[in-house]
């Protein structure tokens, strides 16, 4: 089955049923595999021995949520936050899921 050509995204040079014509998908293609490289290198700082290692003694000792001071009811539910936001050497404390997804990469207030 054949597609119908449709112009490409960046210059509108018709292609033959992508969405960049030929030139311009070499760019996406890197970015792309930039775009994977930082993926993949970020996950591993969640692997790092020494992280699991604190990680595990944070669900172990915790009481508190450090954000939103509640006691922790399940601890399925307790995880390890970066103090300061973005920085992967700084220190971890104990929070709730919820409360550090919703924290995000926002500094403490």
């Amino acid at each position: 089955m054949s597609r119908f050509p449709k112009p490409c995204l960046t210059c509108g040079q018709l292609t033959t049923g992508k969405n960049y014509c030929d030139t311009h998908q070499a760019g996406v293609d890197a970015k792309e595999r930039e775009r994977q490289r930082i993926r993949k290198a970020g996950r591993t700082l969640y692997n790092d021995p020494y992280y699991r290692k604190v990680r595990a003694f944070l669900r172990a000792t915790a009481t508190h949520c450090h954000l939103c001071g509640q006691a922790f009811t399940d601890r399925k539910d307790i995880t390890a936050d970066h103090l300061v936001a973005g920085d992967a050497s700084s220190q971890l404390a104990a929070a709730h899921s919820l409360c550090n997804s919703r924290r995000g990469n926002k500094p403490l207030t």
